[in-house]
């Protein structure tokens, strides 16, 4: 199996939806928005760690491979590895939208906290 950055299906996938700001985006500064598009993409990795993982318990082989611990710990790493690796190239895009929603409920609280006199 190639690595999820190797795969032109996954990249053709992740290049139609870029993870991008949009045109109203709410104004934070730079090492804030930093910091939620970091913790966006790892939310969505471990969501999406969660998901691969709950689907491999249910649609799993029955050949008896699930039975040895080292190699079902393999796996486990493997599915984090994969997951945060899709996260931050822009996942799903459920890290975008938890942004766009942050970004502007901090802008609001800004323009709130510096109109109000002191």
């Amino acid at each position: 199996m190639s690595p999820v950055q190797s795969s032109s299906f996954v990249q053709s996938l992740l290049s139609a939806h870029p993870p991008s700001k949009s045109a109203g985006a709410a104004k934070i500064d730079p090492l804030t928005d930093h910091k939620l598009q970091k913790a966006a993409a790892e939310f969505e990795g471990q969501l999406l760690s969660a998901l691969w993982k709950s689907m491999k318990t249910s649609f799993g082989d029955a050949d008896g491979d699930s039975d040895d611990p080292a190699g079902q710990t393999l796996q486990d790493y493997g599915i984090d590895a994969m997951s945060q690796a899709v996260g931050k190239a822009g996942g799903l895009g459920i890290g975008r939208l938890i942004v766009k929603q942050l970004e502007t409920k901090i802008a609001r609280s800004q323009n709130e906290n510096s109109s109000k006199p002191r």
